[in-house]
């Protein structure tokens, strides 16, 4: 049985003389047998530092029990004991030999004083190490206390239990616990600026990369206490470096911070830099800081100028933008800040290729937004392109949420349009994880008449029982039941009830079913 669990990291010397090999230990009791170790000589070959210590006068027992070998289970592991000698082998390397226990450390080698006048104390806390093999060094247990407060945490994944400390150490202190560390108050001189003009050519750029002093010089430009002069210096430092600040995470906000901080002349010369390389434009409009710091320069501009600057650049890459993930967000302030006539030519290609990007999952977000922002002849030109692929749209995973929107904006002639698009097909439809969404929304979004045109053609099919059944066409049942409870002709309403009760048999075996009976317990209740 091996003992790393209490070796790792010591190195512990004890009975013997350096200078004499294979001998007899002199004991006072004259009836103990002598204690010879034939492997003495063998275990000093490495290690000429180890220490001797005069134990001649003592015996065997006293000697161990100045050890403080901490919870020796086995004491059959000493070597030249009274049950014999060890076999060859036994021992692998960092084990108790009998003498000392040895590890290689990398810079010293360890000694533990046990010598008769040594007073045993806290052994534990000063003394052991835990070695690190893989970072090659010796960590003191103070930077890590859980090793030693857990006995049956494995060492270096060796399986073995920590050595703990010693059942007759009674003096024991509290293991170090190091307070935590407390980040600096924002009138320290951690975060200490020194004047700009004191800076050097580049530690602006430094200094908008570091998120305490980026923060510090964020605030002196949110409350006006920089110069025109210092405004100026940071802006010609920023300006070669713009792109890359744009799309770091720290140096965003100063960069969004100094525009609005600048004068409209440097506004339009930003701009002019920002757009100079079309590749790393687009590449900071796809950013995640990039695209909110051109969301930051839309709201800012107050230029023909300069809104024309910003929409030239976006109009060629508008329908990539739009399915992406960070780039489809820019649309929305767009939309807000410039007007109808301005964003006609940007959403000129998001009309023309609005279907591909409705079953997009970034896009159907960006046509959304397109849709709520837009004036009337551009909503127009959307909704008639939407309305034409109706079908379509409403079977796709994410297009279905383009007709959904379209179905709640409340406009009649859409949505007659679109129901008469999917007539003859709701009975499929109920059928689709998406599709019967758009089936509920017709239902609850039209008039009466409407929607009792899909309810009929729900029930009127010769498989209608296979909708009440379905996973998801039972959905579409209970929201008929809520729907139809609205209209002034209750006769559909009481048509499906009819049909409830006709096959509540079924449906109660129905897991699916019975569903559509609480719904409509529910519904003759309220």
């Amino acid at each position: 049985m091996e003992r790393n669990s209490y070796t790792q990291g010591l190195q512990i010397a004890f009975m013997g003389d350096p200078t004499e090999e294979n001998q007899e230990f002199p004991f006072d009791d004259s009836s103990s047998a002598g204690f010879s170790n034939p492997n003495f000589s063998q275990g000093l070959q490495s290690h000429h530092d180890v220490r001797v210590f005069g134990f001649q006068q003592s015996s065997l027992d006293d000697r161990f029990s100045q050890l403080n070998l901490n919870d020796i289970e086995n004491p059959t592991r000493i070597v030249g004991s009274d049950f014999g000698p060890a076999p060859i082998g036994l021992f692998p390397e960092n084990s108790f030999n009998g003498r000392h226990v040895l590890r290689s450390l990398p810079s010293q080698t360890m000694v533990v004083d046990r010598s008769p006048n040594y007073s045993p104390s806290t052994f534990i806390e000063h003394n052991v190490f835990d070695f690190d093999t893989n970072t090659q060094r010796r960590t003191p247990p103070f930077e890590r206390p859980y090793n030693l407060c857990d006995p049956m945490r494995s060492v270096n994944g060796l399986g073995s239990t920590m050595m703990r400390p010693s059942m007759h150490d009674h003096h024991r202190q509290p293991f170090y616990s190091p307070p935590p560390r407390q980040l600096p108050r924002e009138n320290s001189s951690y975060y200490y600026i020194p004047p700009l003009m004191e800076l050097k050519a580049g530690d602006i750029c430094t200094v908008a990369k570091d998120r305490d002093r980026c923060l510090a010089l964020q605030k002196k430009l949110d409350n006006e206490v920089l110069t025109r002069g210092e405004i100026d210096m940071i802006f010609m430092e920023v300006k070669d470096h713009l792109h890359e600040l744009m799309v770091h995470r720290f140096a965003n906000y100063l960069i969004q911070k100094l525009f609005k901080a600048i004068n409209n002349e440097q506004r339009t010369q930003l701009l002019l830099l920002l757009i100079r390389s079309h590749q790393r434009f687009f590449q900071v409009c796809t950013n995640l800081y990039g695209s909110r710091t051109i969301q930051k320069f839309i709201e800012i501009v107050n230029i023909e100028e300069q809104k024309c600057i910003l929409l030239s650049a976006l109009k060629p890459i508008a329908i990539v933008l739009a399915k992406d993930s960070n780039g489809h967000h820019i649309f929305e302030p767009c939309l807000k800040k410039f007007s109808s006539e301005e964003t006609m030519h940007l959403m000129d290609g998001i009309i023309q290729h609005c279907v591909d990007i409705a079953i997009n999952k970034s896009g159907c977000c960006a046509l959304q937004q397109c849709l709520t922002h837009a004036n009337d002849e551009v909503s127009e030109h959307f909704l008639v392109r939407i309305v034409a692929n109706a079908l379509f749209l409403s079977e796709d995973k994410y297009g279905n949420y383009v007709v959904q929107f379209v179905l709640q904006m409340g406009l009649p002639w859409v949505t007659s349009m679109i129901i008469g698009q999917l007539q003859g097909s709701f009975v499929s439809l109920c059928y689709s994880k998406y599709g019967s969404n758009v089936v509920e929304k017709c239902m609850k979004e039209s008039e009466e008449q409407l929607s009792a045109r899909v309810i009929i053609e729900i029930l009127n099919d010769p498989d209608y029982l296979k909708v009440f059944g379905h996973d998801y066409g039972n959905f579409v049942i209970q929201s008929a039941l809520w729907a139809s409870k609205g209209h002034a002709n209750l006769g559909i309403h009481n048509a499906i009830h009819c049909l409830i009760r006709k096959h509540y048999s079924f449906l109660q075996g129905s897991p699916f079913g019975r569903r559509i009976l609480s719904a409509a317990s529910k519904c003759r209740r309220s």
